[in-house]
């Protein structure tokens, strides 16, 4: 009788030995990956049943459909918020070149944003001359590159890169492809 029971002791401690070995072990620190019950008996604590899906190696953990959309929620959340700032950024840059323009006032600017603009031609007599955006011109004179050669009751005559032309009042002395090369201002 004595052997029975040591035979069955030994069974179970060999039994119970075995399962505690062969049970898949989680590294230490890693928390168990569930979803949490709702049910009022068991309110704030995890399943450890339900949210078990598939096995993950090292650190990882599985997210779930909600987690990953919660996710790309905020992604798209933070993209709108970067965009929206730079948009802003770029509305105050403009603000203030418009008010450095204002309060500087650009002189050779035309009504119609244009530059060096012919705005009247006087003649007194022998002598005449052009106003070029409030600047006083005549025969001889360069403006940005052209040189004045003749004065008419209704046009300049100019002369650049060897090539003459005429300007009427109210065109400018630029041609209409030219634009002024800006400086950036770092700040």
């Amino acid at each position: 009788m004595r052997r029975i029971v040591i035979i069955i002791v030994l069974v179970v401690a060999v039994g119970v030995a075995a399962f505690f070995l062969l049970r898949p072990r989680r590294p230490p620190g890693r928390t168990q990956t569930a979803s949490t019950d709702t049910s009022d008996d068991t309110a704030g604590r995890t399943s450890r049943r339900r949210g078990r899906r598939g096995r993950t190696s090292g650190r990882i953990q599985p997210r779930s459909k909600k987690e990953l959309r919660a996710e790309r929620r905020l992604r798209r959340k933070e993209e709108r918020r970067r965009k929206r700032e730079a948009r802003r950024r770029e509305r105050e840059k403009r603000r203030r070149l418009r008010e450095a323009r204002r309060k500087h006032g650009s002189k050779r600017r035309g009504s119609k944003g244009n530059l060096y603009v012919v705005r009247a031609i006087v003649s007194l007599g022998s002598e005449s001359y052009a106003l070029v955006d409030g600047r006083r011109v005549g025969i001889g004179d360069v403006v940005m590159g052209r040189r004045i050669v003749e004065i008419l009751p209704d046009r300049l005559e100019i002369e650049a890169f060897g090539r003459r032309s005429s300007v009427r009042v109210g065109e400018s002395l630029l041609p209409t492809t030219y634009t002024p090369k800006r400086s950036r201002r770092r700040g």
